[in-house]
């Protein structure tokens, strides 16, 4: 997804909440473009007076510096177009102009029409205008959201409500926000942010840096880099509830009998057997250490939750894997985002969470072979038992 984040009057692409979304959304591996347009000066505007004839921002002059951007767009790529207080109504200009097609567009703070502020009525007055043909535009913009607060300085509560009823847009309403700018202290805006992340299909590993970054307050520098990342095992907890929780088409995982610690009603477990129920396609595989430990009550326990609540349950022991892979405790989720977890003597000693294609693939190749080798358990009393008797 390509995002185009557009500033308004007297505004620029640092300004407001716009750097922390482009740094948000950059984090999810998105492109965002940020373009300044030509923009007038408040203190010089309010000094000329309102007779003045605005030099720089004009309809035309903000149309020539979009046509630019626009010859970057690539045939297909899907768009969502973000704008603030003047630059919905120039969204609507430049769709109109140009037939471009978006996925999404979100508006915070638009008018159609003079708010009734000289200064911005002199600046805007080239971009006034209620008499598009809002149907065109509602299919070049299938969904939009508008933004508005009760509290706006500069915008009355009644031309965004306008404005969303003309575009079909879902209207959002923010309690006490001003004009959604620095004015309200608003220099970051994480409702933008989860309503772009709705437009996003992205992957597990994506989904849990971006969750990981909102747990920790952990600003990633860049997010190529963040291919594979190491967690202290106090973490491995709220990564498996995510992930359980979030998990779309399959899971992987093996598991160590010789274990010890664990609890068979963890929320955990509880939430990866109710993943297993959701996506059908869930397979866990107990690595044996010793026949003995199948005959602790509470593995048995824990096979036989796992079984009732679909998760497909294989068995097999640990000297016939340790030449397939070098990590007895791994796991492939959505076959995008492997987990390898490491002991020292029944105790966690490192967490490796890795989306590298390279990794991805290998352990694909880990869990081909011990599936080949490895015994179902479809009956947990019947099927143990006569693996405990072969073994």
């Amino acid at each position: 997804m390509k995002f185009v984040i557009f500033h308004g009057a007297f505004g620029s692409p640092s300004g407001n909440w716009f750097p922390e979304l482009k740094e948000k959304l950059e984090s999810l591996g998105q492109e965002v473009l940020v373009p300044q347009f030509p923009v007038e000066n408040w203190d010089d505007i309010t000094k000329l007076g309102p007779n003045y004839s605005p030099m720089h921002q004009s309809l035309e002059n903000w149309l020539k510096v979009f046509d630019k951007i626009r010859k970057d767009f690539k045939q297909g790529e899907e768009l969502c177009f973000i704008g603030h207080s003047l630059s919905p109504l120039f969204i609507l200009h430049a769709i109109d102009r140009y037939n471009i097609q978006l996925d999404s567009a979100i508006f915070v703070s638009p008018f159609l029409k003079r708010v009734n502020i000289w200064q911005f009525d002199l600046v805007n007055k080239t971009f006034y205008k209620t008499d598009f043909n809002f149907q065109k535009l509602r299919r070049l913009i299938p969904i939009s959201y508008v933004l508005y607060s009760d509290n706006d300085p500069y915008v009355e509560k009644y031309q965004p409500i306008g404005f969303a009823k003309r575009m079909g847009s879902s209207l959002l309403f923010v309690k006490h926000a001003g004009h959604m700018n620095l004015e309200v202290n608003l220099n970051e805006f994480p409702l933008i942010f989860e309503l772009c992340k709705t437009r996003l299909d992205l992957s597990l590993y994506q989904k849990y840096l971006a969750h990981r970054k909102e747990l920790y307050a952990i600003d990633y520098i860049d997010p190529k880099s963040e291919e594979v990342l190491y967690l202290e095992p106090k973490e491995v907890f709220d990564e498996g509830v995510f992930k359980f929780r979030n998990l779309r088409r399959e899971g992987f995982c093996t598991f160590l009998t010789s274990l010890r610690f664990w609890d068979t009603q963890a929320a955990y477990y509880q939430q990866a057997r109710l993943a297993a129920k959701r996506i059908k396609n869930f397979k866990r595989v107990f690595i044996v250490n010793k026949i003995s430990d199948l005959k602790r009550a509470r593995l048995l326990t824990h096979i036989k939750l796992d079984v009732e609540s679909g998760i497909d349950i294989f068995l097999v022991m640990l000297k016939d894997i340790q030449n397939i892979t070098p990590e007895p405790d791994f796991g492939i989720w959505d076959n995008d985002y492997l987990c390898i977890v490491r002991y020292d003597k029944d105790k966690q000693v490192e967490v490796k969470l890795s989306s590298r294609k390279k990794d991805i693939e290998e352990a694909l190749g880990w869990k081909k072979k011990i599936l080949k080798i490895a015994t179902r358990i479809y009956n947990t009393d019947s099927d143990i038992q006569k693996f405990i008797t072969t073994h």
